[in-house]
Protein backbone atom coordinates (compact mmCIF):
# COMPACT_ATOMS: atom_id res chain seq x y z
CA UNK A 1 0.00 0.00 0.00
CA UNK A 2 1.13 3.25 -1.37
CA UNK A 3 1.27 5.83 1.95
CA UNK A 4 3.09 9.00 0.82
CA UNK A 5 2.30 11.48 -1.43
CA UNK A 6 5.25 11.18 -3.14
CA UNK A 7 5.02 7.97 -4.13
CA UNK A 8 1.89 7.96 -5.58
CA UNK A 9 2.44 10.94 -7.90
CA UNK A 10 5.54 8.77 -9.30
CA UNK A 11 3.01 5.14 -9.52
CA UNK A 12 0.74 8.12 -11.72
CA UNK A 13 3.63 9.55 -14.00
CA UNK A 14 4.84 5.89 -14.48
CA UNK A 15 1.29 4.50 -15.68
CA UNK A 16 1.40 7.81 -17.90
CA UNK A 17 4.25 7.37 -19.29
CA UNK A 18 3.47 3.66 -20.44
CA UNK A 19 0.27 4.58 -21.59
CA UNK A 20 1.60 7.52 -23.86
CA UNK A 21 4.49 4.72 -25.15
CA UNK A 22 2.29 2.02 -26.09
CA UNK A 23 0.06 5.10 -28.10
CA UNK A 24 3.03 5.70 -29.78
CA UNK A 25 3.99 1.79 -30.73
CA UNK A 26 0.35 1.30 -32.04
CA UNK A 27 1.14 0.98 -35.80
CA UNK A 28 -1.85 2.56 -37.88
CA UNK A 29 -3.00 0.03 -41.01
CA UNK A 30 -0.65 -0.73 -43.37
CA UNK A 31 -2.11 -1.45 -47.38
CA UNK A 32 -1.44 -5.03 -48.80
CA UNK A 33 0.63 -3.31 -51.44
CA UNK A 34 1.30 -0.18 -52.87
CA UNK A 35 -1.59 2.33 -53.13
CA UNK A 36 -2.67 3.63 -56.42
CA UNK A 37 -3.30 6.99 -56.06
CA UNK A 38 -5.75 9.00 -58.18
CA UNK A 39 -4.83 11.85 -59.81
CA UNK A 40 -7.19 13.99 -57.09
CA UNK A 41 -5.00 12.25 -54.43
CA UNK A 42 -1.48 12.78 -56.02
CA UNK A 43 -2.44 16.45 -55.95
CA UNK A 44 -2.60 16.52 -52.26
CA UNK A 45 0.37 14.50 -51.90
CA UNK A 46 2.23 16.86 -54.14
CA UNK A 47 0.71 19.68 -52.36
CA UNK A 48 1.55 18.14 -48.80
CA UNK A 49 5.19 17.04 -49.63
CA UNK A 50 6.03 21.02 -50.50
CA UNK A 51 4.39 22.19 -47.27
CA UNK A 52 5.87 19.56 -44.63
CA UNK A 53 9.74 21.03 -45.89
CA UNK A 54 11.69 21.13 -42.53
CA UNK A 55 8.36 20.75 -40.43
CA UNK A 56 6.29 18.06 -38.77
CA UNK A 57 3.10 16.65 -40.31
CA UNK A 58 1.39 13.34 -41.52
CA UNK A 59 -0.77 12.58 -45.30
CA UNK A 60 -3.26 9.44 -44.84
CA UNK A 61 -4.75 8.30 -48.13
CA UNK A 62 -7.46 5.84 -48.81
CA UNK A 63 -6.24 2.28 -49.21
CA UNK A 64 -7.90 2.32 -52.77
CA UNK A 65 -5.87 5.60 -53.62
CA UNK A 66 -8.93 7.95 -53.88
CA UNK A 67 -8.63 10.43 -51.43
CA UNK A 68 -5.86 11.96 -49.47
CA UNK A 69 -5.99 14.38 -46.46
CA UNK A 70 -2.94 15.85 -44.76
CA UNK A 71 -2.76 17.20 -41.19
CA UNK A 72 0.16 20.04 -41.20
CA UNK A 73 1.34 21.23 -37.73
CA UNK A 74 1.65 24.85 -37.46
CA UNK A 75 4.64 25.53 -34.80
CA UNK A 76 8.05 24.17 -36.04
CA UNK A 77 8.34 22.56 -32.78
CA UNK A 78 8.99 18.60 -32.77
CA UNK A 79 6.53 17.70 -29.78
CA UNK A 80 2.99 17.68 -29.31
CA UNK A 81 1.98 19.10 -32.40
CA UNK A 82 -0.39 22.37 -31.65
CA UNK A 83 -1.46 20.47 -29.11
CA UNK A 84 -0.98 23.36 -26.22
CA UNK A 85 -2.65 21.05 -23.33
CA UNK A 86 -0.11 18.65 -24.04
CA UNK A 87 2.70 21.65 -22.80
CA UNK A 88 2.77 21.11 -18.92
CA UNK A 89 2.73 17.61 -18.98
CA UNK A 90 6.58 15.10 -18.49
CA UNK A 91 6.25 13.48 -21.59
CA UNK A 92 5.79 14.82 -24.97
CA UNK A 93 5.00 13.12 -27.69
CA UNK A 94 6.21 13.63 -31.30
CA UNK A 95 4.46 15.91 -33.56
CA UNK A 96 4.57 13.52 -36.31
CA UNK A 97 2.48 10.89 -34.48
CA UNK A 98 -0.20 13.35 -32.99
CA UNK A 99 -0.54 14.79 -37.18
CA UNK A 100 -0.86 10.99 -37.93
CA UNK A 101 -3.44 10.45 -35.98
CA UNK A 102 -5.31 13.45 -37.07
CA UNK A 103 -4.79 12.86 -40.98
CA UNK A 104 -5.87 9.54 -40.23
CA UNK A 105 -9.19 10.42 -38.18
CA UNK A 106 -10.05 13.20 -41.10
CA UNK A 107 -9.35 10.42 -43.94
CA UNK A 108 -11.55 7.65 -42.54
CA UNK A 109 -10.99 4.14 -41.20
CA UNK A 110 -10.22 2.29 -44.25
CA UNK A 111 -7.26 5.07 -44.92
CA UNK A 112 -3.43 4.40 -44.02
CA UNK A 113 -0.61 6.28 -43.66
CA UNK A 114 1.38 7.08 -46.58
CA UNK A 115 3.89 9.72 -45.05
CA UNK A 116 4.38 11.47 -41.67
CA UNK A 117 7.26 14.37 -41.52
CA UNK A 118 9.21 13.80 -44.88
CA UNK A 119 9.15 9.84 -44.12
CA UNK A 120 7.38 7.40 -46.43
CA UNK A 121 5.19 4.61 -44.57
CA UNK A 122 3.49 3.07 -47.36
CA UNK A 123 4.64 1.88 -51.12
CA UNK A 124 2.31 4.10 -53.52
CA UNK A 125 1.90 4.49 -57.25
CA UNK A 126 0.10 7.09 -59.23
CA UNK A 127 -2.59 6.06 -61.90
Amino acid sequence: MIKDGHSMSYLIKRIAMIAVFACLNADSAIAQGPVALSVEADHVFQEYLEKVRGGFGALAVASDGQRAVYHLCKSRQWKNCDDYALADRLISIPSGHLAGKRAIADCGETCVLLYVNDTQKQAYTVK
